[in-house]
């Protein structure tokens, strides 16, 4: 992996903090500063992928939501033995599950 220079202009305060906690914990500023970034990047994608999965899961109570409105009045349907059904014909022949 390659090192770029950058010349980043940052407010005197920021820089004095910066210079404090990179001497407190024995990085140079380049080092913290490239620290600090990889961290604040991870993030991002992190709550980005996040917010993706809240979205999907949303999309999906929607769906279900409208499948359900569709389906006629006082239409039943029992989803437990549904699922125990499906188990049951997906078991090994062994008999676990």
């Amino acid at each position: 992996m390659g090192v770029y220079k950058v010349n980043v202009s940052l407010p005197k305060d920021l820089v004095q903090e910066i210079d404090e906690v990179a001497t407190e914990f024995g990085l140079s500023r380049s080092g913290l500063i490239a620290e600090a970034s990889a961290r604040y990047l991870a993030d991002l994608k992190n709550l980005s992928a996040e917010e993706r999965r809240r979205n999907d899961i949303r999309r999906a109570i929607d769906g279900f939501r409208r499948i359900r409105e569709s389906l006629p009045e006082g239409y039943e349907f029992d989803y437990m033995a549904r699922l125990r059904a499906d188990r049951k014909r997906e078991a090994p022949a062994t008999g676990q599950r």
